[in-house]
């Protein structure tokens, strides 16, 4: 019985000598770890960034907003006519939703609807009031000058907070200093005091993200504007009253938020009725579900990627059969010279293992690489972990064995007499 050293040169050897057959022979396996690498180092980065926005709205936080409803066709009859439309939460609403159990406090914000414009086009940037716990109960942060102190709420001044990309678009590019400046808006001038920035580009119901508004004290915006927004529908001049548009509920009890959830959508489906003018989000359920959701997306990306990985074992095993068939010689000279069949079947499987496993290595350096250049020119992120690389390397070892197995048992059953002879 030869040693186990002996069998692994003599294996690595056969191998060295067709060198452009045993790449092309591990390439199924390379590409097969690759591409499990690097879909599951994309869905686990899509999965990463979903969550990270949803968690950033806060899980320990209730959204409720305003939606303007459908109506229906409802007109006073004359198409010139002024027509105020009032819908969404009211005062009456955020005074009972805080007098319920398990709400620690209620922040307010108010969409002017005014137009901003850059020179004379309308831009989409919003002008929302907002009380003065807007910053704490999100994940934007001020990067330059100071959020609201309680003096500009109390004497109503004309000051705002405004969004980088509020600042990349009303301000020349390269503009550093623009904390002091002033902003107009329809005769009203406002006087920049810091500048916010949501880097994880979360989204609120109908206002938005803070790197997109213009943010004024919620006091200010009552005083200027008084809940009305006037603008024009075709020939119809519309009035919208909107009290809040969008409330943050921050809850004190974490476990009981679902309870809290459907308390405050109980009530407004009492207090309001069949229209639906409002709506409620609960960022803690969301994150649930999308965690789900993209957990299912990383075993079927996952799956895709292993079917290809078990094409790459079928191909090395059809490999190694023709491989069998053209060493039959050799395997009939060790047969003759005295090689037990254990010998030739271990010979043959490390063959097999060899291959994967080098495969598996340049596998994971291809999925690594893939990766990286996909951040790199999509600006996606990818997330590899050391258990998915271990895992591949491990796969790839277990691919070699299983697919190697039936060709080194082929090879060991060769008859030596008859292949001599045959020879």
């Amino acid at each position: 019985m030869m040693l186990p050293r002996d069998i692994l040169t003599l294996a690595i050897h056969n191998l060295l000598m067709h060198k452009f057959r045993s790449f092309l022979t591990s390439l199924g396996v390379i590409f097969g770890v690759g591409s499990v690498i690097a879909m599951l180092a994309i869905s686990e980065g899509a999965k990463r960034a979903a969550l990270a926005q949803i968690e950033a709205m806060g899980i320990d936080k209730i959204i409720v907003f305003s939606q303007r409803p459908p109506l229906d066709g409802q007109s006073d009859g004359n198409s010139d006519a002024s027509v105020i439309e009032r819908y969404g939460i009211t005062e009456v609403d955020v005074q009972h939703v805080l007098k319920m159990d398990n709400v620690e406090r209620i922040t307010g914000l108010f969409n002017t609807r005014k137009k901003v414009l850059k020179g004379l086009a309308r831009t989409d940037i919003k002008l929302i009031g907002a009380d003065k716990f807007f910053l704490e109960d999100t994940p934007a942060k001020i990067i330059d000058g100071r959020w609201f102190s309680p003096s500009d709420f109390k004497n109503k001044l004309n000051v705002c907070v405004i969004g980088t990309n509020v600042k990349r678009q009303l301000f020349k590019l390269g503009s550093q200093d623009v904390v002091g400046s002033n902003i107009r808006i329809e005769g009203d001038v406002f006087k920049i005091i810091g500048i916010v920035e949501n880097s994880y580009g979360t989204q609120y119901p109908e206002v938005g993200t803070q790197s997109n508004m213009i943010i004024i004290p919620l006091a200010t915006a009552r005083s200027h504007y008084n809940d009305y927004a006037f603008f024009r529908e075709g020939n119809t001049h519309k009035i919208i009253r909107v009290v809040y548009d969008l409330l943050i509920v921050k809850v004190a009890d974490l476990t009981h938020i679902d309870n809290t959830a459907k308390r405050i959508q109980n009530f407004f489906d009492k207090a309001h009725g069949s229209t639906r003018d409002w709506g409620v989000v609960v960022p803690f359920e969301l994150l649930k579900q999308r965690e789900q959701t993209q957990n299912i997306f990383t075993i079927v990306m996952a799956s895709i990627a292993g079917i290809s990985l078990v094409v790459g074992g079928i191909g090395i095993m059809n490999i190694m059969l023709a491989s069998v068939y053209e060493r039959r010689k050799e395997i009939g000279t060790r047969r003759a010279l005295g090689a037990q069949k254990s010998d030739i079947i271990m010979q043959f499987l490390l063959e097999t293992v060899f291959l994967t496993t080098c495969g598996g290595v340049m596998g994971i350096l291809t999925g690594v690489g893939i990766a990286k250049i996909i951040t790199h020119y999509s600006g996606m992120p990818t997330v590899y972990s050391v258990w998915s690389i271990l895992a591949s390397l491990i796969i790839s070892c277990l691919v070699g064995i299983i697919f190697g197995t039936y060709p080194a048992y082929q090879a060991a059953q060769q008859n030596p007499i008859k292949v001599l002879r045959a020879e």
